[in-house]
């Protein structure tokens, strides 16, 4: 194994911490589909405990079971969303590890690290993709019950 200087040191550092920005961003977004997540599940929470109350008898449990099948495929949605930005982050950990690894020890991982970037750049679309799914579902809600 060859002796690693501390400029190369310096360099595989830089090379292998550069993804980690990206990690910071996905977290931002995370947080923001977290919260919005427990806010589905308070509302269906308070739904199943306060539903027959709020809803009079002219609008009826139709409307009630409506809205709770609507935020429950919301909150499946959320949860997915969530996953897929959790896997992203751990791919881009993958990432960074194969990167350092290979920088590190001189061994050649072909285009292992590239596939992985690729992968978490897929993965974090995706659970974009659904956080939009989201919104446009629940504003889909809101004028369906507006008439």
């Amino acid at each position: 194994m060859n002796h690693v200087e501390s400029a190369e040191i310096a360099k595989i550092m830089s090379a292998s911490i550069a993804p980690v920005f990206l990690i910071t961003g996905i977290a931002s977004i995370l947080s923001i589909m977290s919260l919005r997540y427990g806010r589905i599940i308070d509302r269906i929470r308070n739904l199943l405990r306060e539903g027959p109350k709020l809803y009079q008898k002219e609008i009826g449990n139709d409307h009630l079971h409506r809205e709770l099948r609507t935020l429950y495929r919301r909150a499946r949605i959320m949860r997915v969303a969530i996953i897929t930005e959790v896997f992203s982050i751990f791919i881009i950990s993958l990432t960074i590890f194969a990167m350092f690894f290979s920088l590190s020890f001189d061994f050649d991982v072909k285009f292992g690290p590239q596939f992985l970037f690729i992968a978490s750049l897929l993965s974090l679309m995706l659970g974009l993709g659904l956080f939009i799914q989201d919104y446009a579902l629940s504003l889909a809600c809101i004028e369906n019950d507006m008439g």
